[in-house]
């Protein structure tokens, strides 16, 4: 596959994957010499980094209403007047545009390092991914992943040698895992380790999957118009007039400053919100290595946690 092709993959399979979402988006950001294509999900996080010019583009924009090819052989980018325009292949489509700033999204990848890095092929995998809800694990002993779902169970071989040889895994829903992988070039790599979501990568595409507590996305936070200074009086006005503008200027001072305060006590609010969000994923992945010690009083007190955090998860909201 060319780059151009695996470029236009990911970025079908982001539009998708914000499609599928409830209130879902795509969030574009010029990074440097990349471009940051994103889908902030509830629960999970697609995205990808593009060696493509993004001058102009930044944004957040709703997905598209058709269904995007999933082999496209070209990708290009582009204002539009309504937003952006995405040219997969012979296909274009137009994304309204919903926010002037994307949405910051790196905070949410897992600061640990994983356990295991289980490199799998991409269309083997999504071949044997079942449907529904179940248990990804890696069995050292046989280097395979193993997927469970209800009763059944399917096996996809390494491509990889690992160093760690005992059994780890991670309850997951496959059908959210599925949208991740399509974004994915030849191979991909699973990504586990206890006490941390799993994530997938594989070239510039990266992507985590979380359970629990839905994440709280907060896109940048727009810059306020800078307000117009009052016109100079007229040399000929009465002092009346040069009141009026005094009382505007001291208006528009007041104003400023209001302003200042309210971006300031949003970037505390932002702050606030994704390291609770961090605690919530962390917290998460603690409960459910908690349950397997059979220990109803510890469980318990992971619960209590919970709560309290999404607790102040919605008292920063109403401070918003």
């Amino acid at each position: 596959m060319t780059e151009a092709a695996g470029a236009a993959r990911a970025v079908a399979a982001i539009l998708r994957h914000a499609a599928a979402e409830r209130d879902g988006l795509v969030s574009v950001q010029n990074d440097g010499d990349e471009l940051v294509v994103a889908s902030p999900g509830e629960t999970s996080l697609l995205m990808a980094r593009l060696p493509l010019p993004g001058d102009g583009l930044d944004g957040s924009f709703a997905p598209p209403t058709g269904d995007p090819p999933k082999d496209a052989d070209a990708l290009s980018l582009s204002a539009a007047r309504t937003g952006l325009a995405v040219q997969l292949g012979r296909r274009r489509l137009t994304l309204r545009r919903i926010a002037d700033g994307p949405v910051e999204v790196e905070w949410v990848w897992p600061a640990t390092a994983p356990a295991v890095e289980a490199a799998v092929s991409r269309d083997r995998l999504l071949e044997t991914l079942p449907a529904g809800e179940g248990r990804i694990t890696f069995v050292g002993a046989d280097r395979q992943l193993l997927l469970q779902a209800g009763r059944g169970e399917s096996r996809v071989p390494l491509k990889n040698r690992t160093r760690r040889s005992k059994d780890i895994g991670t309850a997951v829903a496959f059908d959210e895992l599925r949208r991740l992988v399509e974004a994915a070039g030849a191979d991909v790599t699973i990504e586990l380790a206890d006490l941390r979501p799993l994530t997938i990568v594989s070239g510039n595409v990266r992507g985590v999957v979380v359970r629990g507590m839905p994440m709280r996305w907060q896109g940048r936070p727009a810059v306020a118009a800078k307000t117009a200074e009052p016109p100079p009086p007229a040399k000929a006005a009465p002092k009346r007039r040069d009141a009026a503008v005094e009382r505007a200027a001291e208006r528009a001072a007041r104003k400023r400053e209001a302003e200042r305060l309210a971006a300031a006590r949003a970037r505390d609010v932002k702050q606030a919100q994704q390291a609770l969000g961090r605690a919530v994923v962390q917290l998460d992945a603690a409960s459910e290595a908690l349950a397997k010690l059979d220990d109803p009083d510890l469980s318990a007190r992971a619960d209590q946690l919970r709560a309290a955090l999404r607790d102040l998860m919605a008292r920063c909201g109403d401070a918003t």
